[in-house]
């Protein structure tokens, strides 16, 4: 995994800095002692490639490579297609450029570990498991009519289905209940497989990087976490817990703004396991001016200065991470006019980030 993983690193460095203004909080260097589990909150589907590249170089896991983590990810990365079907905006000819695309075969070669629900897939997967199937008797009729009005056949099987022009319908979730039965048992047969193996790493003494919510924040609350992680904790018996969290700021000119912590290791605690890592990433989620900006708007007072500079003053009395660029008080004033200014141009950032305000604090 040496090469190919080395070149994930640097090529995910590469990535967020283009993408993203990135400021870290956290230990300047530090070493990745076996048996880590590492939370994090799950913000945007670029998490991933902001957060690695600080623990490869951080860790200096080019160099110490025993001490290289895992990653548990979304099990549909691992399908033909991924790459047409997730993104929530795309033309349908670059869904089909990039629906034969896979990376799923090189994924384990960089530690990078499926999980599966029992009870959720994708409609790719339900019609790629019964591939000679007429379509009428494996999509949900939810789903069929989207499918018809856009040309699929009345006579078509399965397999007709898995083109690129339908991606984005293709990566629908589905429950358990739609769909034929021998399906969904071996999705569950799958998704316990899944979940002893990543057991058995942590068993086995190797670090793993989890997001306990499972999904990229839908309205900006942080949480609630996914019941596994109070499992993989009892049985996988990490060392300790190293909570990371990500704090994203559009409200600013140019590149998206992202605060990245990484917070004090802590042991595994006894009873409680969910509430206690969800209070973690909550106090460690760092404030930034676009969070306080939406919270002020939202709640029909003009974001004031004095305001600002009292809720800063909280958040280091409680010990809560704050955005660095806030510490001089005139860059502040000019973070808080940049977001403020902002506001008006990108409303639809707002409930979100006011909703992260709250739930940080909740």
């Amino acid at each position: 995994m040496g090469p190919l993983y080395d070149a994930v690193g640097i090529g995910m460095r590469a990535y967020s800095r283009a993408a993203f203004r990135v400021r870290y909080v956290g230990p300047k260097a530090f070493r990745l002692r076996p048996g880590t589990l590492i939370a994090a909150t799950h913000r945007k589907e670029t998490d991933v490639p902001v957060i690695a590249p600080e623990l490869y170089f951080r860790a200096s896991l080019w160099k110490h490579r025993s001490e290289r983590m895992h990653f548990a990810a979304r099990d549909d990365m691992f399908l033909r297609g991924f790459f047409a079907g997730f993104p929530p905006e795309m033309s349908p000819r670059a869904r089909r450029l990039l629906f034969p695309l896979s990376v799923g075969r090189f994924l384990p070669r960089v530690e990078v570990h499926p999980i599966s629900s029992a009870s959720t897939a994708r409609l790719f997967e339900l019609l790629d498991a019964s591939p000679e199937t007429p379509v009428a008797d494996v999509i949900p009729a939810r789903l069929l009519a989207p499918l018809r009005e856009r040309g699929l056949a009345d006579s078509a099987r399965a397999e007709d289905a898995l083109r690129g022009e339908y991606a984005d319908l293709l990566w629908e979730p589905v429950s358990r209940g739609e769909g034929p039965e021998p399906f969904w048992r071996a999705r569950a047969a799958r998704a316990t497989a899944d979940f002893r193996e990543l057991v058995g790493l942590m068993r086995a003494g190797h670090s793993l990087l989890v997001f306990p919510e499972g999904r990229p924040s839908p309205d900006g609350e942080i949480g609630p976490l996914r019941r596994g992680v109070d499992a993989l904790v009892r049985r996988g018996k990490p060392e300790r817990i190293l909570p990371v969290t990500l704090a994203y700021d559009p409200l600013v000119r140019g590149r998206t703004e992202v605060v990245l912590v990484f917070a004090e290791t802590v042991p595994p605690p006894h009873e409680g396991i969910e509430n206690a890592v969800l209070e973690r990433l909550k106090r460690n989620t760092a404030l930034t001016a676009g969070q306080f900006v939406a919270h002020e708007l939202s709640a029909g007072r003009e974001p004031h200065p004095a305001a600002f500079a009292a809720e800063l003053e909280s958040a280091r009395a409680l010990g809560r991470p704050v955005d660095p660029a806030l510490a001089d008080p005139a860059r502040r004033a000019a973070k808080l006019a940049e977001a403020r200014t902002a506001a008006e141009t990108k409303p639809d950032e707002l409930p979100f980030l006011a909703r992260e305000f709250e739930s940080a604090r909740s």
